[in-house]
């Protein structure tokens, strides 16, 4: 009886003393986890500070490049357009050319600060959801290139688009780059044919129509509204897919088309913003064609 008794004693005791070992790790493991949760306050905390002076730095430098470094491109393009009217009759056709030249590079650095001015802004930016008919943008986007459509006799085609969830301006933007390209890119030989359809999607049914974007993780249970941008363009070959994205990317000399190659960057960040996917994919001197695929809700 005497040993029945010492043998559950000792058990008892070894319990204990396993149950307080475990409640001193898991006090360990505690601690360490408050620790680290603590360091990563803190440095989401530096992050965040970091994050407001990049904002101050950023609207300072739009402020430079809004006003002091525009400021003397349009004085530059200003006087070399005044010299070229009221002194045409002493200048030389060499020195037409000089003038005519300072221009061009005026207005393409203008150009230039306008394009870096919006890339650089559509992170920081304020984000707006709102459920948009895309033909409403599409025909503001139409309305704001009516020259150039009349000027190639464009047609521009956007039949079954669907409403989706979006931040308006940038949305604009974004088809108002498109559109704007397909128009620039044009082949010389056909009046340019852009085709905009819109649908929804699901993810599953997308993974298996596009193998080649499985890396890019459709979610299976969402929806998406996929949007193409079709044109009979000059297009491009299929090397370029991806690289046509990337900032100052060009294709063509500027004496060709032109640019400055960062309206597509611009693209792909609005899409981004959205948390959509786009790809690119051209045939040389068929057209391009442009999805965008962007979750539905």
């Amino acid at each position: 009886m005497w040993v029945g008794s010492n043998t559950e004693i000792h058990e008892n005791i070894e319990q204990k003393a396993v149950l307080e070992n475990a409640v001193m790790e898991r006090t360990k493991e505690l601690e360490h986890a408050n620790k680290e949760l603590v360091f990563q306050v803190e440095e989401k905390g530096k992050q965040a500070a970091a994050l407001i002076i990049a904002n101050r730095e950023l609207q300072s430098f739009s402020y430079i490049a809004s006003h002091d470094l525009q400021e003397p491109l349009r004085k530059i393009h200003t006087f070399a357009g005044l010299i070229r009217e009221n002194e045409n009759q002493n200048l030389s056709d060499k020195g037409k050319d000089y003038f005519r030249r300072i221009q061009s590079s005026a207005a393409r650095m203008r150009r230039l600060i306008e394009d870096l001015l919006a890339y650089a802004s559509t992170n920081a930016m304020e984000r707006r959801f709102e459920k948009t008919e895309l033909k409403i943008i599409i025909e503001d986007v139409k309305t704001e290139l009516k020259e150039a459509i009349f000027e190639k006799h464009a047609i521009i085609e956007s039949t079954e688009l669907c409403p989706v969830n979006i931040i308006s301006f940038q949305f604009r933007q974004l088809m108002h780059n498109l559109i704007s390209n397909a128009l620039k890119f044009s082949n010389p030989g056909r009046p340019p044919h852009i085709i905009i359809k819109g649908r929804i999607e699901h993810g599953n049914i997308l993974n298996i129509k596009n193998p080649a974007l499985l890396s890019r993780a459709f979610l299976l249970n969402k929806n998406y509204c996929h949007i193409c941008v079709n044109d009979n363009g000059i297009g491009f070959e299929p090397e370029f897919n991806d690289r046509i994205f990337e900032v100052f990317q060009r294709l063509h000399s500027k004496d060709e088309y032109e640019g400055t190659g960062i309206g597509l960057a611009i693209v792909k960040k609005i899409v981004e913003n959205h948390n959509g996917i786009i790809t690119a994919s051209g045939v040389l001197g068929k057209g391009a064609t442009f999805d965008i695929y962007i979750p539905h809700n």
